[in-house]
C-alpha cells in the first residue's frame, strides 16, 4: 500500500458536466479545467507525519488544545468537544492513536491544516468542480446521460454496499458489515474507473471553495454518514465544514498541476 501514496491520477483539460439539475448548492452545468493530477489516495496520517517532522508544524486542534469527537451510539449530531484529540490522538486521550495506522487517512485536521501540508508538498486542496470530475472519471449517468447528468457514486446511480467505508446500520449503532467501525486504511475498497480510492466514504475531503469567511466545503462524505443520516457519501452533495474545525472524519487527497504546466 505504500506505493500508493506516491501515485497520482491525471485528469485531462476539457468541458465537464458537474452537478444536477435543481440541486440548490450543486446544480447542473459545464465547466473547463485545464489538466490537473489528483492523489490516488486520501493523504495519511504517514504522509502528513512526515510534513510535522519536517516543519514543525502544530495543527489547529493541537493549538486550540481540543478536537471534536463522536463514539457510537451516541446520539445523531452529537460531537463533543474533546481536550487533547488532535491528528495522533483521533478520539482523544486514553483512545487508540495512530501508532499502526500510517496508512489511514489523517484526520483531526482543519481546512487550514491541510493546505499547510499542500503547499509544502507543492500541491493545493481540488476545487469542488475538479474532486467531482476525477471522482465522476467520466462517467455519465445511468438515467439521463444525454443531459449530462453526474452518476450518483462512482459505479452508478444505484447504492451498491461494500463499496465504500460508511455506517451500517441506523442512528449511529454500526453494524460492522464491512468490518470498519470507524476510518480504514487507504485503497481497501475498490477504486473508480479512473483509480482513485475511496473517493467516497472513509473521510469526508475538503476542497478549496469557501460558502462564507469562516467555512470550507467538504465532498463525498465518510465513515459517519450513513443512508438515514448524513447521506453525504455521493459525487453530488456538498457538505459545509468550519474552516478551523477538526474533527475524526475530516480529511484530504491532494492536487498538483499536470507535469506540462508546472
Amino acid at each position: 500500500m505504500l506505493a500508493l501514496w506516491l501515485q497520482f491520477v491525471r485528469v485531462p483539460a476539457g468541458y465537464y458536466w458537474v452537478g444536477e439539475r435543481d440541486h440548490l448548492r450543486n446544480p447542473l452545468r459545464k465547466v473547463h479545467l485545464q489538466a490537473f493530477e489528483i492523489g490516488a489516495t486520501e493523504v495519511t496520517n504517514g504522509q502528513f507525519a512526515a510534513f510535522v517532522k519536517a516543519t514543525g508544524y502544530k495543527s489547529d486542534a493541537e493549538r486550540n488544545g481540543f478536537g471534536m469527537t463522536f463514539q457510537e451510539g451516541m446520539d445523531d449530531w452529537a460531537w463533543v468537544p474533546t481536550r487533547g484529540a488532535d491528528w495522533r490522538h483521533p478520539f482523544g486521550p486514553g483512545k487508540p492513536g495512530i501508532e499502526n495506522q500510517h496508512d489511514f487517512p489523517v484526520t483531526q485536521i482543519s481546512s487550514d491544516d491541510a493546505r499547510a501540508y499542500c503547499r509544502w508538498a507543492g500541491g493545493r486542496l481540488p476545487t469542488v468542480e475538479e474532486w467531482e470530475v476525477a471522482g465522476r472519471a467520466g462517467r455519465k449517468a445511468e438515467l439521463a446521460p444525454e443531459k449530462g447528468e453526474t452518476p450518483r457514486y462512482p459505479w452508478g446511480d444505484q447504492w451498491q454496499p461494500g463499496r465504500a467505508n460508511n455506517w451500517q446500520g441506523s442512528h449511529h449503532r454500526n453494524e460492522l458489515q464491512d468490518g470498519y467501525l470507524y476510518t480504514c486504511a487507504v485503497g481497501q475498497f475498490p477504486p473508480n474507473d479512473w483509480g482513485l480510492y475511496d473517493i467516497i466514504g472513509n473521510v469526508f475531503e475538503y476542497c478549496s471553495d469557501s460558502t462564507a469567511p469562516h467555512q470550507g466545503v467538504g465532498r463525498g462524505g465518510s465513515w459517519w454518514c450513513s443512508q438515514d443520516t448524513c447521506n453525504y457519501y455521493n459525487l453530488i452533495d456538498v457538505g459545509r465544514m468550519h474552516r478551523h474545525g477538526s474533527l475524526p472524519n475530516q480529511g484530504f487527497r491532494m492536487v498538483r498541476p499536470a507535469p506540462d504546466l508546472r
